[in-house]
Formats: structure tokens, C-alpha cells, sequence
């Protein structure tokens, strides 16, 4: 199945879409980084974005979030062009946890998430105990509340993690992006990522694209897969029609094996047979 061919179009059309791209391309250095990109994310849709190194999924992204300007293509908010918004209001649709940071940024963990509260603040519209309780009430589902006079340089990787993820539900968007957020992060923090991620889209109703390698778990979280590759979409369907050795051999050029997981029996990526040198034992 390619992106001419995609088979759940009909069903993500009847869910109000929060994000629509259409023919995004982006050339650098004549180099083409994406190549007429076209996808939807709909309403409390969790969507995972896979595929090789180099293949445009966070240049994908920054274009989505602003990061990046489009040349070419269009990026729509529901019916408002993305291009014809100010930052401002561009940030009450989409909020973006970027793969890095800053190292150590001088601010406390509730100055961090505050600051996120920027689309609904001017210079006459100062902090108020609305936008104090939405960032008590960020900092509380995503499990941060203990950390919150904490230095932001002073947590670790996966608590700055979940401040990010704080920042940006604080924001109040309706899309949430975010690029590799379990990268360097031991399991325990990986798995409560994810399940942080999961809980915002059943309980706050946010639609989520999230860019990872973590096949196993983005098959198991994931409402929707879309893979990349050389700038392009080459499939796009359930988890369990990308979950195939023939799927993801298409999405990365190499061969995976795959098992059936022991409780949901969902095909789960397994470790090849580790290469042997001359010499080693059989």
C-alpha cells in the first residue's frame, strides 16, 4: 500500500481534521528533503511518524510547528491557513517538543511551563489565576508537581522530558508534536513517555504526531502509522498493517523479524541472530 492507495482515508475524513498538509515540499541546497507530503491528523487521533535517518520526519515537523517556513505546499489548522497566522495564534493550535533543548535553561520547572502560557498573555494581560491553574494542572497530569521549584538544568533526562510535555499541554494547543521524546531515556522513563502521551489523548482529547524509532511501542500506542521515507509517504494504515516484515523492510530498506507479543499478541520487533566472526564458536 502507498500513499496513492491509502485505504483508512474515508474513516480519518468523518473525524474532524486538526491538521491537514498538503503537497509539502522542501528543497535545501538542492537537496529535497520532503516531496509533496500530504496527511491528515484528525481530533484525539495519536499518530506515530516513522522511518529511516534522513528520511524528512523532523524536517516534517518543523514545518508543521513553525520552525521552518513553507515554500511550498500548504499546512491548514483546521479551516485557517498556517501560513496567514501570527505566532500567537498558530500557538493555540500546535505545541512542539523539538528532539534538544538547551542544556540549562536558568528557570525553574513552573517558570518553564508558564511560559508556555505566552498565546494569551500581552503586555497588557498579565498572568492570571486561570493561567497559574492551567500550569498547576499541566504540571499535575504529567506528574511534575514535586519538581515544580526545581532548575531545569538540574533534572534528568526524562524529567525535563516530562516538563516539555507539561510546557506544552500548559499551552492549551490542539495538536501536540513531538520529535524523538524518548531518545537517551532509560525504559521506566520510555514507558511513562508514552503513557503520559496516551492518557492526553483519551482524557484531553489531543491529537498527537509523535517522530520516533521506537517501533514496538509506537505500534502499541499508536492509532495510525505513517511511514517515511526519502521525503515521501510509502505507508500509512493501522499499527497492525505496518507491523509486517514485508511493511517495514519497504519503510527501511532492511530485513526485521517479528513475534507475537505474549499477552496481545501484537507482532512485536525482535533482535536478529547477532553477527559471528571467524574464529567464534558455533
Amino acid at each position: 500500500m502507498n500513499q496513492a492507495t491509502r485505504t483508512d482515508q474515508p474513516k480519518r475524513m468523518a473525524n474532524t481534521a486538526v491538521l491537514k498538509v498538503d503537497n509539502l515540499s522542501c528543497v535545501r541546497s538542492g537537496q529535497t528533503l520532503l516531496d509533496r507530503v500530504s496527511l491528515e491528523i484528525g481530533r484525539k487521533e495519536f499518530t506515530g511518524l516513522i522511518g529511516p535517518n534522513g528520511a524528512g520526519k523532523s524536517t516534517l515537523l518543523k514545518h508543521i510547528a513553525g520552525v521552518l517556513p513553507v515554500e511550498r505546499g500548504k499546512i491548514m489548522f483546521g479551516d485557517r491557513d498556517r501560513s496567514q497566522m501570527d505566532p500567537r495564534e498558530a500557538a493555540r493550535h500546535v505545541a512542539y517538543v523539538p528532539q534538544t533543548r538547551e542544556p540549562d535553561i536558568p528557570f525553574t520547572v513552573r517558570e518553564v511551563i508558564a511560559q508556555a502560557r505566552y498565546p494569551y498573555l500581552s503586555s497588557w494581560r498579565k498572568e492570571s489565576d486561570y493561567d497559574r491553574r492551567r500550569v498547576g494542572e499541566a504540571m499535575e497530569t504529567v506528574g511534575v508537581s514535586d519538581l515544580s521549584g526545581r532548575r531545569f538544568g538540574t533534572l534528568s533526562g526524562g524529567e525535563q522530558q516530562k516538563v516539555m510535555i507539561a510546557s506544552a499541554l500548559a499551552q492549551d494547543a490542539r495538536l501536540l508534536l513531538l520529535d524523538e521524546p524518548t531518545t537517551f531515556l532509560d525504559p521506566p522513563f520510555q514507558d511513562e513517555i508514552f503513557r503520559v502521551l496516551a492518557e492526553l489523548r483519551r482524557e484531553r482529547h489531543l491529537a498527537i504526531l509523535v517522530v520516533t524509532h521506537d517501533l514496538n511501542r509506537v505500534f502499541v500506542s499508536a492509532d495510525r502509522v505513517i511511514a517515511i521515507r526519502a521525503g515521501q509517504i510509502v505507508i500509512e494504515g493501522p499499527p497492525g498493517e505496518l507491523a509486517t516484515e514485508k511493511a517495514l523492510e519497504e519503510v527501511f530498506g532492511a530485513r526485521f523479524q517479528l513475534t507475537p507479543h505474549p499477552d496481545s499478541g501484537m507482532p512485536m520487533v525482535v533482535p536478529g541472530e547477532p553477527a559471528r566472526y571467524e574464529g567464534e564458536d558455533a
